[in-house]
């Protein structure tokens, strides 16, 4: 199941996410490493087809070697991976689909097939083709085919993509964003594009005409979902259990989707598609196929498609002889899509692709009116009403759903059901709607109704009632908390949380502002039409002698750029007054040193009246800032 953090909007995610990822990604590889040789001492070479010591030596060494460069993860090492790609792949001339079916090896080849040279690449094209129905339900060389798809797709499609102007060059990638630019930006001749679109299409029609096969297989389904996906231009490739994914969209050939279309088509003409949704792998590829309909704007196919999932989401119409039952026990049971976990991913995959007609009229009348406050409640199925707000359009229906949780929202919270109430207030900043109730019935909840100033502010960030933070004065600022706070700074009258920030002792803002979830309420503050300038000035002010304490902090500094660009004159300088006064200590950060170049602090020390006329003026500084960190981390 989805966690909450991923239905939520991207302010939430911290900076340094995508750097842990990688972290996690290399140690897991060299978990995998140290495993691969534990079983070389043992004589055991590996899963799957059987490889001599000598070959598996080979590629435990190759796999030492990609560790060590970090899988293409560092600047400069392509050319290092095309060498090696090459070579390893001379090396196994002949053996391709063996060595592609044991367990080590496989990894390797997954690793270097998309630094490959047009030369091998078509050769390996060549043997895969001629071995689809070994290789797709082959455990591991499974694997390889989807990397030998996916390669042949960008190669193919990357004369087609825009070119990007370099600004996105300096961010740090991952393995698999390097890949995807790297056989997206190379020089491929033409003749090499033209067969990787053949083999693409070859790959399609092949799962086309043995479909039924492979749907229900582990291995071949992958297969199936990864081409899917490749028709639609949808560059999404697994790196591991548990890992995200790296999506991209790209541009591709019209005619692909008709290929998506007749994987949809098939599919729509089964006897069995009712049971498709409530098995983990057939759901799984369900919902690459609404994706990628939606990406190829086919509106017919995808309202086909959801209809018949709809269908199969109700339960039978129930015999005779049990119509009879209770008003009680009938508004229990819940439809058969609650049922399952594969069923739920699914109908969260639908809601976000519907059109807002199917959306009321549809979806939601017959799978979730009534049924809300009991979904809410639920840990599997409670994810699906976050999605249900997330994609909601229509006031009326927000009105409903409203209805419905009004009376529980303190149980919801007190299940930790947060995502709920954060998707709520989303929709009611994004619909303009029922935003006092929210206010009403969200400090209800936490026993806040007649609580003011820095008590309710932190009762809504930590999304707990005062008398359980007295106990737990030390407990973090809540993601979600964060997110509705930013929310009802952005419905239309805020009075009553804006009060609550100014009133808050301004050391206490200051470290709410130095807490990464905690600083993006600034920019909700600042950044919000409904928050009067009268209220951006008094929170400038209030921050007063807390400034230094803002820009030592990576997040912190962030927020005093947003309270200088929006202050007034007078307000900038008592700012760079109060950092001149310890330069030295400012630049013992390097978000410091950012903040002092970028607002001129060394020049206002040693000649105020100067800096002070180059403001006014509008002049540009003569030295031009250099970026030692922070600056390349834009946020949102």
């Amino acid at each position: 199941m989805a966690t909450d953090s991923e239905n939520l909007s991207a302010p939430q995610v911290g900076t340094n996410y995508a750097k842990n990822r990688n972290k996690k990604r290399k140690s897991a590889g060299k978990r995998f490493l140290q495993n691969a040789k534990g079983f070389g001492r043992k004589n055991s070479f590996g899963r799957g087809a059987e490889l001599d010591q000598e070959e598996y030596s080979y590629f435990v060494g190759i796999l030492e070697a990609i560790t060590a460069i970090g899988g293409g993860g560092e600047d400069g090492t392509e050319d290092e991976l095309c060498t090696m790609a090459n070579n390893v792949y001379e090396q196994i001339g002949g053996k391709e689909i063996k060595t592609a079916s044991n367990q080590l090896s496989s990894r390797v080849l997954e690793h270097l097939l998309g630094f490959t040279d047009e030369v091998t690449l078509q050769h390996l094209m060549t043997q895969f083709g001629d071995n689809f129905r070994v290789v797709c339900c082959d455990k591991f060389a499974s694997h390889v085919l989807q990397k030998l798809l996916f390669v042949a797709m960008l190669r193919c499609v990357g004369a087609l993509q825009v070119k990007q102007d370099g600004t996105a060059a300096k961010k740090q990638r991952s393995d698999i964003s390097r890949e995807i630019d790297y056989n997206l930006a190379q020089e491929f001749s033409a003749d090499h594009r033209k067969l990787c679109a053949k083999f693409v299409k070859k790959v399609a029609k092949f799962l086309l005409n043995n479909l039924e096969e492979f749907v229900w297989d582990p291995f071949g389904n992958y297969v199936i979902r990864q081409c899917i996906l490749n028709l639609a231009g949808i560059a999404e490739l697994k790196i591991g259990k548990g890992e995200s994914s790296e999506v991209r969209k790209l541009v591709v050939p019209d005619k692909w989707f008709k290929l998506i279309n007749e994987f949809c088509s098939r599919l729509l003409a089964w006897p069995q598609f009712g049971e498709l949704p409530f098995s983990e792998f057939t759901s799984a590829l369900l919902q690459s196929l609404l994706a990628s309909l939606d990406r190829a704007e086919d509106k017919f196919q995808l309202l086909q498609l959801s209809e018949k999932l709809l269908d199969s989401f109700l339960p039978e119409t129930p015999p005779a002889d049990e119509t009879e039952q209770t008003e009680s026990e009938s508004t229990k049971q819940l439809p058969k899509v609650f049922q399952q976990d594969s069923s739920i991913r699914l109908l969260e995959a639908l809601l976000p692709v519907v059109d807002s007609d199917f959306l009321k009229n549809q979806l939601y009348k017959k799978v979730f009116q009534g049924n809300i406050a009991a979904l809410s409640q639920s840990r599997m199925a409670n994810f699906a009403i976050q999605k249900l707000l997330n994609n909601v359009s229509d006031k009326h229906v927000l009105e409903l759903i409203f209805s419905e949780l009004d009376e529980g929202l303190e149980e919801i919270l007190k299940l930790g059901h947060t995502g709920i109430v954060a998707s709520l207030a989303k929709a009611c900043s994004r619909l303009a709607c029922q935003q006092g109730k929210f206010v009403k019935l969200l400090l209800d909840a936490l026993h806040c109704s007649e609580t003011a100033g820095e008590k309710l502010l932190t009762s809504v960030l930590k999304l707990m009632p005062p008398e359980v933070l007295t106990e737990q004065p030390s407990a973090a600022i809540n993601l979600h908390g964060s997110i509705i706070l930013q929310s009802v700074l952005d419905f239309n009258k805020p009075i009553k949380m804006v009060a609550a920030i100014l009133d808050t002792k301004n050391d206490h803002l200051a470290k709410i502002f130095t807490d990464p979830k905690g600083s993006f309420v600034a920019n909700a503050f600042v950044g919000s039409k409904f928050v009067g300038e009268k209220s951006r000035e008094k929170l400038i002010r209030h921050l007063e002698g807390c400034y230094m304490d803002l820009a030592l902090s990576l997040h912190g500094s962030h927020v005093l750029e947003l309270l200088y660009d929006a202050g007034s004159q007078a307000q900038k300088e008592a700012i760079v007054r109060e950092l001149s006064e310890r330069v030295g200590q400012l630049n013992s950060k390097p978000w410091g040193k950012i903040i002092n170049q970028k607002l001129r602090v060394d020049g206002y020390r040693q000649n105020p009246a100067q800096w002070k006329n180059t403001k006014l003026t509008g002049q540009q500084p003569a030295e031009k800032a250099v970026d030692v960190g922070r600056s390349s981390k834009k946020r949102k």
